[in-house]
């Protein structure tokens, strides 16, 4: 039970955090623009959009890939070096390709 509670702090302390390294995790490139940075975590996302604000997303069951999710409507579908990235703002989703980041 401590470690749960442990790990679920150091997540909430991660999300919550605004000096995510902007060259750190997997960044993607979207067909309609959007840039996406991805920190992965065992249960969780967390993903900051476009360089700005950050989302924390949490795993949900998938039956190909890892799918991750808020209340606010945002959702991650991760299928190898593909995801898809849409939020409740948009109608449709959007594809996004692994780029790679200068150090």
């Amino acid at each position: 039970m401590n470690r749960v509670m442990a790990m679920t702090a150091a997540m909430l302390a991660i999300a919550g955090c605004t000096s995510v390294p902007r060259n750190a995790g997997t960044s993607y490139e979207c067909d309609r623009g959007t840039r996406l940075n991805v920190h992965y975590l065992p249960n969780s996302a967390v993903v900051r959009v476009n360089g700005g604000r950050t989302l924390s997303l949490r795993a949900t069951p998938a039956n190909r890939g890892q799918i991750y999710e808020n209340k606010s409507g945002a959702r991650l579908h991760r299928n190898g070096n593909q995801v898809t990235w849409n939020t409740a703002a948009r109608s449709a989703a959007e594809t996004c390709r692994v780029v790679m980041t200068p150090l």
